[in-house]
Parts: C-alpha cells; structure tokens; sequence
C-alpha cells in the first residue's frame, strides 16, 4: 500500500529523535538526525568553562569500519579520524564517520583531520556528518580563514550542498526551525580545530587563535620538533626549551583568547596537568598503539607465565 506523502512526515515525526526526549541526556549533543553533525561547539565551550565537562575520545587511525564500530561501543565523547596519516579512502572514512555516530547511539562527536589542501577529503568529511575539521599545519590567519570559507554554507562560507545527505520528509528533521535541509545545523555545530606544528605557526598563533569562530587548537608536537631541528622525544618528561618555549606561546594564545585546547595524552597521569591548562578534549585511547600493547603485553605475559626463555 503507498502512504500518502504527509503520513511519512507524521511517522518521521511521530518515531523521530524530537520526540524522544527520554533519550536526549545519553547523547546530549546529537543533532536531529543521527548522522549530522553533533554539536562540537557547544561541548567545547562547555568543557572550557567547567573542567568536569572535559571531554575524552579515541584516536582512530585503522581504517576499518569494524574498528570504528568497536571503538564507538565504548561510547567515548569523541571519535578523532585522522585522515592525513591514517589510510582512509573516501568511502571508508565516509562510513566509519557514520558507524562512530550510530554505534555510540549519537554519543560519539566525529572529528577528523584532513590534508590540510585535500578539498576531496574535506568534502567528504563534512558531508558524512563529521563535527570537527582539524587542519594540519596551520601557519597563518588567512589559512583559517580559507578553511572556514570552505567548512560553511552561506553567509558564512562558500561549502557546496549536497543532495545526497538526506531524503525530504524521511530523514531531514532539525533541532532548528527552518532548516529543512539542516543547513543551518551544520553552521552552528561544525567547528575548525587549527593545528599549530611549524616553527612559522608559533610565530602567527596570536593573530590565528584571535579569529573569530576558532573552537579549540591543537599542537604538532612531532613535526614542531622536527621543523625546530630539536631531537624528536615523546611521551612524557622535560621538553626541550625550544619546545617548552613554543607551547607556552601557543597555551598564552589560546588562553588570551579563550580558545580551548585539544589534544592526546599518552598516560592517564598526563591528564590531571592538561585539564588544568585547558584541554577541553583529551583522547586518552590510539586504536593503533593500544592494538600493539594489547598484543605485546599478552605475549609477554604468557611467554613468562610458561617460564620459556625469548631472545
């Protein structure tokens, strides 16, 4: 039997997330539908006035929708993609985005970093409902600025609209009233997560982190290191002074213009410090390496419980 065309809006209506008000407390930042983007800026501007509020996440870098569905059912706040190292293909990062979003049943925020000049990814990303954009390598204002202009529909920006993302009437419901399309969703929930990693981006940080819109900063440490000439160390201990002197430049930034931080900690005893010096969202798990130290650790463990000597 066809239904009429209103009976889908009523049952869409009827059955929808609006409707569910029950639930909203699980997911407190989901949109409407539950593969649009959540609303990433109002959990940082929450986590930023109350450190109880600090969000925790996973760093994913496996590009296996399976992993992506493990990961989401430990309902973390985030799932972090990084797509500029990790080797996502376009359809695989568009269905991990939407597997971290229903397996933590509208839980999980989905950020991801894309190549800073990969429009293609970037598309992708935003399209598929991610919520966060980290840019990589960012050295100027202007930089920022392009990436938003990119990142948002008009006014706010020049993104494109895709017809692809909903079906009118089935699956385009909005938090906000006349935004059919969720065009307006989008606008208000996506934010841009500048990445500061270059010797030439802690000389701009100032003038990057004072742009309006910016909703958290994220710093390179690696490739700061790397850029400097400083021996490459992580993981914990006395930063070299040329790299405690750049992070107290990019913390004083931020914090002169009330901008979050983002980040990873590589121990639990990391986070203490980093919530006090305002990380609004720490990934406290990386897929990859807590595969390895899953693996690692049970063969040691059981190569000494069986008292058999390894070279």
């Amino acid at each position: 039997m066809t239904s009429k065309p209103n009976s889908v809006r009523e049952d869409h209506e009827t059955y929808g997330w609006l409707n569910q008000p029950h639930q909203h407390p699980q997911a407190p930042f989901r949109a409407a539908q539950i593969t649009y983007p959540a609303n990433l800026r109002e959990a940082l501007r929450q986590a930023h006035s109350d450190p109880h509020k600090t969000l925790f996440g996973v760093a994913h870098g496996i590009p296996s929708v399976f992993v992506t569905k493990i990961l989401a059912s430990t309902k973390p706040d985030f799932v972090w993609i990084d797509v500029e190292h990790g080797m996502f293909d376009r359809l695989t990062l568009h269905d991990c985005i939407q597997a971290a979003m229903t397996h933590s049943e509208g839980r999980a925020i989905v950020i991801v970093r894309v190549p800073k000049h990969d429009a293609l990814s970037l598309t992708t990303a935003l399209d598929a409902g991610a919520s966060g954009i980290i840019m990589p390598h960012t050295e100027s204002a202007e930089e920022v600025r392009s990436m938003m202009n990119a990142m948002y529909f008009p006014p706010m920006g020049k993104r494109s609209f895709s017809p692809w993302t909903f079906t009118p009437g089935i699956s385009d419901a909005s938090l906000y009233p006349e935004d059919p399309f969720n065009i307006r969703t989008s606008n208000q929930h996506v934010c841009l997560i500048p990445q500061i990693e270059s010797v030439r981006g802690v000389e701009n940080v100032e003038e990057i982190a004072a742009v309006p819109g910016i909703a958290a900063m994220m710093f390179g440490f690696g490739d700061f290191m790397i850029d400097a000439g400083v021996p490459v160390k992580l993981g914990g201990g006395e930063p070299h002074p040329t790299v405690a002197t750049a992070i107290g430049r990019f913390m004083g930034a931020a914090k002169r213009n009330g901008v979050p931080l983002f980040g990873g900690a590589q121990t639990p005893e990391m986070v203490p410090t980093m919530v006090a010096r305002g990380y609004g969202a720490i990934a406290v798990a990386f897929d990859y390496w807590g595969l390895a130290r899953l693996v690692h650790d049970g063969l040691v463990q059981a190569r000494r419980a069986s008292r058999v000597r390894w070279c």
